[in-house]
């Protein structure tokens, strides 16, 4: 952990503990997306800006890392939270595509970019609790910077699915109590994907 010092507008100076840098990067962007909707701009435009920085969140605190970028194939790369059937999927790919190259094993990037035979990819990006709920939350409900990040560090995770998978999931919703069943509605258990462990 480092610390740098920081002034203010008075130009007194206090000291900021700051910790990995992708954590701090998840309260910079978290920061940013309650901030755009302090601004006197048209609701529209605040919305999309909040939006893009909640996404951008997630998809750092998802990876825990400042690698991934804020695009499908990245998330697919980078996120260590994957169900159990896109596991099961991940390993079967590996093993098609290891045979397609002679023996040689693929790396994880490249399974994770590999497509079906219909050329689609096999998993996508989703969250239990969607992000129209903390977008929701900041533009129309509300919310204070602290009820944000606490709400998001506890439920912004996303989670790499197969498609089939996606297919059972109910619409978003805003409904916290809906939010809750969504994965075991649609039988999806999430489990840590172990290209990541320490």
């Amino acid at each position: 952990m480092t610390s740098r010092l920081i002034f203010t507008q008075q130009q007194q100076p206090r000291v900021i503990l700051l910790t990995d840098n992708w954590q701090r990067d998840v309260n910079h962007l978290l920061h940013l997306a309650w901030y755009s909707n302090q601004l006197e701009i048209n609701r529209k435009y605040s919305y999309n800006m909040v939006d893009k920085a909640l996404r951008s969140a997630s998809d750092v605190l998802s990876a825990e890392c400042t690698n991934v970028v804020n695009n499908t194939a990245s998330v697919l790369q980078w996120c260590k939270w994957w169900s159990h059937d896109a596991l099961d999927t991940y390993w079967k790919v590996k093993t098609q595509l290891t045979e397609q190259r002679d023996g040689k094993p693929p790396t994880h990037r490249q399974i994770t970019q590999a497509r079906n035979p219909e050329g689609k990819r096999w998993w996508t990006v989703e969250h239990q609790y969607p992000v129209l709920i903390p977008k929701s939350g900041i533009v129309d409900e509300g919310w204070t910077e602290q009820a944000l990040k606490t709400w998001f560090l506890k439920y912004g995770r996303a989670t790499i699915v197969t498609q089939l998978e996606n297919a059972r999931l109910t619409n978003h919703t805003k409904s916290m109590e809906e939010a809750s069943l969504r994965y075991a509605d649609a039988n999806i258990v999430v489990c840590r994907h172990p290209q990541f462990d320490d």
